[in-house]
């Protein structure tokens, strides 16, 4: 093992020239790198990672990330029918912000229920099926893997169908998982993995050792929706390692239908986000009604939804009423003061 290991010295390194990571989805998702998405059974996290497959793979952009080329993908899905996933797909597409016809040719769909049933479906909890899913990702025509990559990113849907650990709540048995993924990063194949969340739904089910690897997990979170879909829910950044820019924040997202595009995504600041705002605003002294403070908000709202989120707010005790008037008091009291010496 010891002659296979790269060492150099630390001088050798900085002496070295190194190609720049490129996103494959700006700014949350580089070369190499991995993230885990998770969420209740019907939330959505099926939908909005082959939404993000599809646009990774046609080069497109969605809810303001970017992906500035089109990448190969390779997408596992561990228990959905074909038929479902072509239809799904079929749904998405017209709706994206993506080359089509680029997208479906960049995207490979390996899965389960689409097999012969004498073919064995690899099984990412054994070494053999962790070697074929590897051998499988990274094969190309050079000698050198680290240079023959196939795909640049694999989607792994979901971890429980595709993996058949023993107990997810030993460390232990996620080792080889991990392991598997590790070695995804040394062949700079970016990964992301979908999982299921635990009982309370405020995390992902098993053992806190899978979080180590992955550069992003994102939660998402079951809202209340009006859509005839039902796919909706708030996006929430559990682990997030680069610099946020204003795209990474909490927000709620739906799948609306549409009669000419199949359906669309949409999404606004999560109400909480929402309200975090409005207070930061009226800390500024610079609204005095809550009419100005309406119309300057940078998200559409009116009396009847301010109303609301004042209610929130105050019960959810990020602020107090006393101290909401007085900031308008005081925001009137510095216009007065301002008009008063204009005169």
């Amino acid at each position: 093992m010891s002659d296979e290991l790269r060492a150099p010295s630390l001088n050798t390194l900085l002496n070295m020239e190194f190609p720049p990571r490129e996103h494959l989805l700006k700014p949350w998702l580089r070369d190499g790198e991995s993230a885990m998405i998770y969420a209740s059974p019907g939330v959505g996290k099926s939908m909005l990672t082959l939404t993000l497959a599809l646009v990774i793979a046609g080069g497109g952009e969605f809810m303001g990330w970017k992906a500035p080329k089109p990448r190969k993908v390779l997408f596992v899905d561990g228990e959905m029918h074909i038929q479902d996933i072509i239809d799904r797909a079929t749904l998405l597409l017209s709706g994206l912000d993506i080359d089509i016809e680029v997208a479906t040719q960049n995207m490979t769909i390996l899965a389960r229920q689409y097999q012969l049933p004498e073919a064995e479906f690899p099984d990412l909890a054994f070494e053999e099926g962790r070697d074929w899913m590897l051998d499988f990702a990274t094969m190309g025509d050079s000698d050198d893997q680290y240079d023959a990559e196939k795909y640049d990113l694999v989607i792994l849907d979901n971890l429980s169908t595709l993996a058949s650990i023993k107990d997810e709540n030993d460390a232990g048995d996620f080792n080889e998982v991990l392991q598997f993924l590790m070695k995804l990063k040394q062949a700079k194949v970016a990964c992301i993995l979908v999982h299921h969340s635990n009982k309370n739904a405020n995390n992902y089910r098993g053992s806190s050792k899978l979080a180590t690897t992955f550069e992003v997990i994102l939660g998402l979170k079951a809202v209340e929706s009006i859509q005839s879909n039902g796919t909706s829910f708030k996006l929430c950044w559990d682990k997030f390692r680069c610099p946020r820019d204003e795209t990474i924040q909490e927000r709620e997202v739906w799948l609306e239908p549409n009669e000419e595009l199949g359906a669309i995504w949409k999404s606004q600041q999560s109400k909480d986000d929402q309200i975090q705002t409005i207070i930061n605003m009226l800390k500024t002294l610079e609204y005095p009604t809550q009419d100005a403070l309406c119309k300057a908000l940078p998200f559409k709202c009116n009396k009847g939804t301010l109303s609301k989120l004042k209610k929130r707010a105050i019960a959810n005790d990020y602020i107090s009423k006393k101290d909401w008037d007085e900031l308008l008091s005081m925001a009137a009291d510095n216009q007065k003061q301002g008009e008063d010496e204009e005169q």
